[in-house]
């Protein structure tokens, strides 16, 4: 396949670089069961789905990142075991071969603080805040956004990110 643009790279020469992508692995010690809409949840077999990602980017040569898209553990997970869940999954991610990038998401901020949170998962974020930027190749940058920045989750009550979402809530009714 061409590109007009020269973003893609000609039949047989090599990628600029190649990396993997994982998603909502929701992970959590608890039985199987449904989301808050219904829908089957296999909440203990996500860490072997996780395994197995693992192990196949594990046999890819020039795999140059992993970039987790966030919820590495479930809204369900009760509290007194969130921080070991995050440990258990972190631990899986740990086992990759090169580096690996984290985005935060909602279930992540149910379960644990950001100021636990961003530690365990190496997100070099300043004060609490979870946007960063790395360059796997000289020639590209990836910016890494904190979708819950402003947010009524994962900030300390009375925080002024959380009063800003907050007030932003009672402001705009369509988005509680």
């Amino acid at each position: 396949m061409g590109s007009t643009n020269g973003l893609v790279s000609p039949p047989g020469k090599r990628p600029l670089f190649s990396f993997g992508v994982i998603s909502d692995v929701q992970f959590a010690d608890i039985p199987d069961g449904h989301s808050f809409l219904g829908v089957p949840r296999y909440y203990r077999h996500s860490i072997h789905v996780l395994q197995r990602a693992v192990q196949k980017w594990n046999s890819h040569q020039n795999l140059n990142f992993v970039i987790n898209f966030g919820d590495i553990v479930d809204g369900k997970c009760p509290p007194g075991q969130s921080l070991d869940a995050v440990k258990k999954v972190n631990n899986e991610f740990q086992k990759i071969n090169g580096p690996v990038y984290h985005l935060i998401g909602n279930h992540c901020l149910y379960n644990l603080p950001r100021d636990k949170l961003l530690p365990l998962l190496r997100i070099p974020g300043l004060n609490g805040l979870a946007y960063y930027d790395f360059s796997p190749t000289p020639e590209y940058r990836i910016i890494v956004l904190d979708g819950y920045d402003i947010s009524a989750i994962g900030w300390p009550q009375g925080h002024s990110k959380t009063l800003q979402a907050l007030e932003f809530l009672e402001k705009e009714p369509k988005f509680r």
